[in-house]
């Protein structure tokens, strides 16, 4: 029987993927704070509800894009492709939902998708 070495494993992709929802939860949750003594709890809250929007999209999208075993390459193409515009179809609509029925500052809701996407490519890019 012959061994086969993979480059990354199936448990390294769902590390990756953890780390990549966590980290920017956490970021978002240190700006919201910093947007509670500063904006006041609408901004903290404007934050905080866009950069989960962003972790939870990210989550989603890894899951549409990764959580179809081997096919062939034309259908992983597809679910990649579905997979971002699924996340990004998730954060504008949290964005215009925070906006336009809540109210929600518009500053701290962008400042929230910035963190939010910023950590998420700097946990993805760690090793």
């Amino acid at each position: 029987m012959q061994d086969i070495h993979v480059l990354n494993s199936v448990d390294a992709g769902r590390r990756l993927m953890l780390r990549a929802a966590v980290y920017p939860l956490a970021a978002v949750a240190v700006l919201a704070l910093g947007l509670l003594f500063w904006g006041g709890p609408k901004a903290a809250l404007g934050a905080l509800l866009s950069g989960v929007a962003v972790s939870a999209a990210g989550w989603v999208a890894a899951r549409m894009a990764l959580g179809g075993g081997v096919q062939a390459a034309g259908s992983a193409m597809t679910r990649l492709i579905l997979a971002v515009v699924a996340k990004w179809v998730l954060v504008f609509g949290v964005l215009m939902v925070g906006f336009l029925v809540f109210k929600l500052p518009a500053l701290a809701l962008l400042a929230g998708i910035a963190v939010g996407l910023m950590f998420q490519v700097l946990a993805l890019a760690r090793r």
